[in-house]
């Protein structure tokens, strides 16, 4: 799995993004192919009962998930028992779907002050899942981050996949298919989706969301591929302040001891949220150092770091660099594997490698 996210992160960055601009009517910046495989299952009029979609946080798979949910409730297409090929945006059904006010559209999330999606919500699921629909032709329901299921939930929602009501709909979504149980995935129809391009997202945000180009070049750069961070940057002014003083401390790092290593994991806390989105950014700035220590500077994606990024990078090494990326790639996996955070992060500090500034 290491190596494969390795692979992941490294292959946007030479192209292998998806080149699609937009997909009209859905209102999806990009992932052409994969609203092709939703909109294949809908010309053939063969929905199925359950569909994954996948990919790394924050592309958009919550996005496309709601906007075939909005598409198979739609009821301005010329046959009203009939889902349209993408959502006409403008009838009720769809303009209650993007509201997040539609009855028949459930979604379900790991709540803020529990560690998992617990078997009590599935059970809660399966009752509604056998109630009739009250307005539309569909009972929809969006699971978010299904990695998030505790084991009780995971088995329980066998259930629903292996015998689905007739009208449900299960729209799962998931950063990696790897979480999952077997049994589960292969039960589901896979929507696989990628990192955008940089030119994708600065397009995006440049028509979309009116942002100047200066700011949406670095906007898109720094996003990585992921057009939710990206919207995120620009709608709120304090979080690449944010992604500089976390940087300021993580660059940092390597030149101090390591009892003062210790005293910032314990200064982090235990919020889970907060440490992956560290381990983000992270990650970025280590697979930068790789690209720098290499010499493909112009590839990196801290391009407002690059002075610094090209200094510590001659002084990590290539060697070191990839260790430190697949090291921050087993603490992300530890975490999602509910190991103790402070313990992990103690570990993945004494990986660091140390240099003098």
């Amino acid at each position: 799995m290491q190596e494969l996210a390795i692979v992941e992160h490294f292959c946007y960055y030479v192209g292998m993004g998806s080149h699609q601009v937009q997909t009209p009517g859905w209102n999806i910046v990009g992932h052409g192919h994969a609203v092709d495989i939703l909109r294949r299952t809908l010309a053939a009029q063969q929905v199925r009962h359950a569909y994954l979609f996948a990919g790394p946080a924050r592309i958009g798979k919550s996005t496309l998930a709601l906007r075939f949910a909005q598409t198979l409730l739609c009821t301005g297409g010329p046959d009203p028992h009939i889902s349209p090929q993408e959502p006409c945006n403008s009838c009720l059904s769809c303009r209650k779907v993007m509201h997040g006010n539609h009855p028949d559209v459930h979604v379900i999330t790991k709540a803020a002050d529990k560690q998992f999606i617990l078997i009590e919500q599935v059970r809660a699921l399966q009752s509604d899942a056998s109630r009739r629909t009250l307005e539309g032709r569909r009972n929809i329901f969006i699971i978010e981050n299904a990695q998030d299921m505790n084991v009780q939930a995971a088995n329980c929602i066998l259930k629903t996949l292996e015998e689905p009501e007739a009208d449900v709909v299960l729209l799962l979504t998931v950063p990696d298919t790897g979480l999952l149980l077997p049994t589960i995935l292969s039960r589901v129809q896979q929507v696989p989706m990628q990192l955008l391009t940089s030119q994708q997202i600065k397009q995006a945000l440049e028509q979309q969301w009116e942002v100047e180009p200066e700011e949406a070049t670095l906007v898109s750069a720094l996003a990585a591929g992921r057009l939710g961070w990206a919207v995120q940057a620009v709608e709120e002014e304090d979080l690449l302040d944010e992604r500089k003083a976390q940087l300021d401390v993580l660059t940092k790092l390597p030149a101090v001891t390591k009892v003062q290593r210790f005293d910032f994991v314990q200064r982090l806390g235990t919020d889970g949220e907060k440490l992956r989105h560290m381990l983000e950014l992270w990650l970025l700035w280590w697979r930068d150092m790789v690209l720098a220590a290499n010499g493909c500077l112009d590839l990196t994606v801290n391009v407002d770091m690059r002075d610094l990024l090209k200094t510590q990078s001659a002084k990590v090494g290539t060697h070191e660099a990839e260790r430190m990326v697949r090291a921050i790639l087993q603490t992300q996996e530890s975490l999602d594997q509910n190991v103790n955070a402070r313990v992990a992060l103690e570990v993945l500090m004494l990986d660091t490698p140390t240099i003098k500034l």
